[in-house]
């Protein structure tokens, strides 16, 4: 008989060796070279020698490498992270937003354990919910509290334009008295089995709902993505289909342990037995023995109960088999699938070739030394090793998406390897954190490295915007900062802006003084002085094109770049700032310095909407131009890019008779925000986010409109948690209207496409 013996390392056939197909290969290849040159096979030839060593280093080297990959991305100290790496684990890859009544109902009964049901009811006209929830007959003593738990999580989990209809109310179902004389088994506690009777005819009532948590899934044999398939949470409320009858409620009572047979049984109400349960009912629990309306025989006697056992026992078996407990917080509970065991590998140290030829050789090998051609030549074979160890060593900040420990970025290399794994996770999420039309519409020089890190920051929150998409702003009023559509924090992350729904954009160029002023805004006259330069000025020879220059990384350094630069140029005298050069001034092709005299030089601006040269300044060298036409490049990009976001109001939190209507609000004074081309693929990108069902308006804002919509907006949004405000909302919700519909070109989204 064959036992199971210990591991043991299995001796592999000499043939099969590596190191001996490479003596074999490297002896065939050396002797076709040579021809007939070749004359001696022997070990102490130098040729044979080299071979010999550089194979014994090339078999360390596939030994070194050939550990599982997740060894190679395990940290020191043995542990694996694949988060860091953008691998997911599954309680945050298949968890979704609940989309259905039964999914909401799902997410009730997983978070709150103080109830045993939650009945909702959708109305599909409007998107509006109503919720009632059949409290547990143990451990609930402030039913408000449950209901503004009830609340809180709804709102937490909510879908764009969907909202409670009415306040959470408790049901209040008839209660039925349980009657009955049965026969126990011999050595079995009365009071026990009464709890157990008690404990199924109460879990039959309220719909039987069990709690399973990923440790049950191990040995079940579902695989995660059809455990976690529409939960939101990694534990599974298992509700089995029952037919609430009285029949099917008997077979259960006749498996109940400890009891022999029955010889009555009935469920009572108002002195009638009832054989249906479907309309909803609870069950009187006793807590006298008046009470209590059953008579238990054991054998030819019969026995008591004792009320007090028969209620801890009853209340134990309850909570027990639904796995909750009434004051275990669920949300502290980590529950995880397995991870690869990894073993962290400290393969990446070389001993030169050198030091295992024989000593008659005379190499020394050391450092600072005159080296020899033929020790020069044996480094060849140390550097490819040593850069083949390097590569496996790059690999875990190669492959991190976190900002601190990813690779430097810096290296031309480095980024192409990035780029290919951060086009992997794309197509393993299925997304695009970087698409091909805003790649083509850079209008910001943002960076390779800035591009990559943009990216990054995106699928590091991948997993959550995908499987939330849907999800609308918490409205209700919490400690942390408020919550944000999922819409708006993808759009924002893919674009790099900032995501914060208490972010206001109108703020950004008062914060610098500075006011946009479009040729709208500006008298006949104001535009003629403006634009009126000496056409000789612009003559070839005077004229040079500005160069890029290096600035300072430093954000200290930066801010004093920037005061120098408005306190030098003379066009910051003013805090006006015309709309074209906010815009066009983010590209350095528009400017040019100007030769006016020996030592005179100006900074001209071409205004390419307006058709005309501004003069920004003057200096006595194109140098010093040159430097301050980069700064203010830089920070009108900057300026740009903070001044861009999107809204999303959904009206039919004011007004019930707009249902699944959202407007879109952006702003239209930015670089690429007043581009056409642009604009069409924001809204394309905004429509494939959106629920199809969603009816969108998209408007586009200029400055002094947009102040005016942030400030009703944000105090509509305070106005939401607050139900004494109801007019006041609605009131709010029309001046939005008003602003936006006379004044301002529309765009109605369509899926048509």
């Amino acid at each position: 008989m064959d036992e199971q013996k210990e591991p043991y390392i299995a001796q592999q056939a000499e043939e099969d060796a590596l190191y001996t197909k490479l003596q074999t290969q490297m002896l065939e290849e050396v002797q076709r070279l040579s021809g007939k040159v070749w004359t001696d096979y022997n070990v102490h030839d130098p040729g044979v020698t080299v071979g010999d060593i550089t194979n014994h280093a090339l078999t360390e080297l596939d030994y070194k490498l050939g550990f599982p990959l997740t060894d190679y991305c395990a940290e020191k100290g043995g542990t694996f992270a694949p988060e860091r790496l953008g691998l997911f684990p599954p309680e945050k890859v298949y968890t979704t937003q609940p989309i259905t009544v039964e999914d909401y109902r799902k997410l009730f009964l997983t978070h709150i354990p103080e109830i045993d049901d939650v009945q909702l009811v959708c109305n599909r006209q409007t998107g509006g919910y109503t919720i009632k929830a059949l409290l547990s007959p143990f451990g609930v003593e402030d039913e408000k509290t449950v209901c503004e738990q009830i609340k809180a999580l709804f709102h937490q989990h909510r879908n764009l334009c969907e909202y409670l209809s009415d306040e959470v109310k408790i049901l209040k179902p008839d209660e039925l008295e349980f009657h009955a004389e049965f026969e126990i088994k011999p050595g079995e506690d009365a009071s026990v089995v009464l709890a157990r009777i008690y404990s199924t005819i109460l879990r039959y009532l309220s719909g039987t709902v069990r709690l399973s948590t990923p440790d049950e899934a191990v040995n079940s044999g579902i695989s995660p993505e059809e455990w976690l398939e529409g939960v939101t949470d990694v534990v599974r409320p298992v509700v089995p289909e029952l037919q609430q009858t009285e029949h099917e409620l008997y077979k259960q009572l006749r498996a109940v342990e400890g009891v022999r047979s029955f010889t009555t049984c009935y469920l009572m109400k108002d002195g009638e037995p009832q054989t249906n349960f479907l309309e909803g009912f609870g069950l009187q629990i006793p807590t006298e023995a008046k009470e209590l309306h059953v008579r238990i025989r054991q054998g030819r006697f019969e026995v008591e109960s004792n009320l007090a056992i028969f209620r801890t026992q009853l209340e134990a078996l309850y909570q027990a088999r639904r796995h909750r407990q009434p004051n275990r917080t669920e949300q502290g509970q980590k529950y995880h699938w397995s991870l690869p065991d990894t073993v962290y590998r400290d393969i990446f140290a070389h001993d030169s070739v050198i030091g295992d030829f024989p000593v008659c050789y005379r190499l020394s090998g050391k450092e600072g030394q005159e080296q020899t051609a033929f020790e020069s030549y044996l480094k060849l074979y140390d550097q490819v090793i040593q850069d083949g160890l390097q590569e496996v060593k790059e690999l875990p900040r190669i492959f991190s998406i976190e900002t601190e420990g990813a690779a430097n970025l810096t290296d031309r290399r480095i980024r192409a390897l990035k780029k290919q794994y951060l086009d992997f996770l794309d197509k393993l999420y299925g997304v695009e954190s970087h698409p091909a039309w805003l790649s083509e519409q850079n209008c910001y020089g943002e960076t390779e490295e800035g591009t990559l890190r943009r990216r990054m920051n995106f699928l590091r929150h991948v997993a959550r915007l995908t499987g939330n998409r849907s999800r609308a702003r918490d409205i209700l009023p919490r400690k942390e900062e408020s919550d944000t559509p999922v819409v708006k924090e993808w759009f924002c992350r893919l674009l790099g802006l900032e995501k914060s729904d208490e972010y206001t954009v109108s703020n950004v160029l008062p914060k610098h003084n500075l006011r946009i002023v479009d040729k709208a805004e500006i008298s006949l006259t104001d535009r003629i002085d403006s634009l009126l330069i000496d056409e000789r000025m612009l003559e070839e020879d005077k004229v040079d094109k500005i160069n890029y220059e290096e600035l300072a990384a430093d954000e200290a350094e930066k801010r004093r770049e920037y005061e120098m630069m408005r306190s030098e140029l003379g066009y910051f005298n003013v805090n006006r700032i015309s709309g074209d050069l906010f815009r066009g001034g983010t590209d350095l092709e528009n400017y040019r310095t100007v030769q006016l005299g020996k030592e005179e030089y100006m900074l001209m601006y071409r205004n390419r909407e307006r058709n005309g040269w501004i003069n920004l300044g003057s200096a006595g060298s194109r140098e010093r131009l040159n430097t301050l036409a980069n700064i203010l490049r830089r920070f009108l990009r900057e300026l740009n890019r903070a001044c861009e976001t999107v809204y999303i109001v959904e009206p039919i939190l004011a007004d019930t008779d707009r249902p699944f209507r959202l407007i879109l609000v952006l702003p239209a004074w930015t670089r690429r925000f007043h581009s056409p081309r642009f604009r069409e693929n924001c809204k394309d990108l905004l429509r494939c986010l959106l629920p199809a069902h969603l009816s969108v308006e998209i408007y586009w804002l200029n400055e002094h409109s947009m102040k005016r919509f942030e400030s009703y907006y944000h105090q509509w949004i305070h106005s939401l948690t607050n139900c004494r405000m109801g007019d006041y909302k609605k009131l709010l919700l029309l001046a939005m209207d008003e602003l936006l519909n006379p004044t301002t070109k529309k765009d109605k989204s369509d899926d048509t496409n």
